[in-house]
């Protein structure tokens, strides 16, 4: 391994209420004291293959995030209890629990150790700066931890909380499904990510689409949309499916 690159981080803390808000890209300033480390990630998610890195380890990040922290609540918190939520600069919003984030080593690579000049290259400088959140042990087919490149911030909330004004009376199994599946990319009253459509303020998606062409879509979305960024959703089952549709309906009825 080669000798640590030496960081002190400069954190920026926002609170209101009980959200927490750290911009991460100060940890990329030089002249710092928390240890950047090379690790190697058998099965990178998204490169979809081996890949090493230059990174700084996630929890020695966390900690000294929270150490400086002012907010008496996420330092006496229930792991289980707290969302941590991965903002990056193209809108995805990706979540898990603070239990989840912290259950296996994971890393914010900055440098591809790779390719030969030791840097980002080709479609990766334009997607990865200026962070890329990697997981050391999960395998391919584990896709309950996710992989958000050009991550900038992170945000931390209780969970109720957080989910406050999305949260179903009935549907519970649909909104975990809407969760895991679609609120990376796509809010619900303002809450998740905004690479896609809101889909439920000021007007329910159901009120202007049809179900079964939301089916379609989903699992074709360039047969809809010319150039559509959005991915064939093939994993998800009919059954599913329904679930975050009755989910969604019950969405449009608590905001009447």
């Amino acid at each position: 391994m080669a000798e640590p690159t030496s960081i002190e981080v400069s954190t920026h803390a926002l609170e209101e209420e009980q959200q927490v808000l750290f911009d991460l890209r100060p940890f990329l300033e030089k002249d710092h004291s928390i240890a950047a480390v090379e690790v190697n990630i058998q099965f990178d998610h998204s490169l979809k293959k081996a890949q090493k890195y230059k990174a700084y380890p996630f929890q020695a990040v966390f900690d000294h995030l929270v150490g400086q922290s002012s907010a008496a609540w996420l330092k006496t918190a229930d792991p289980a209890k707290v969302l941590v939520t991965y903002n990056c600069v193209d809108g995805y919003h990706a979540s898990m629990t603070l239990d989840k984030a912290l259950s296996q080593p994971s890393y914010l690579a900055f440098t591809d150790l790779t390719s030969e000049t030791e840097l980002w290259t080709g479609k990766m400088a334009e997607k990865m700066p200026p962070f890329y959140l990697v997981w050391e042990d999960v395998p391919y087919e584990d896709d309950s931890f996710v992989w958000p490149y050009g991550l900038a911030e992170l945000s931390l909330s209780p969970y109720e909380a957080a989910y406050q004004a999305i949260f179903p009376k009935v549907n519970l199994a649909g909104f975990h499904l809407f969760e895991h599946n679609c609120l990376k990319c796509h809010s619900l009253n303002k809450i998740g990510g905004v690479m896609g459509p809101e889909f439920n303020y000021p007007k329910n998606i159901l009120s202007y689409w049809k179900a079964e062409d939301i089916w379609a879509f989903i699992n074709n979305p360039q047969s809809f949309r010319y150039n559509s960024k959005m991915p064939a959703i093939t994993h998800l089952s009919r059954t599913e499916f329904d679930e975050i549709v009755k989910y969604l309906r019950e969405l449009a009825e608590m905001a009447r």
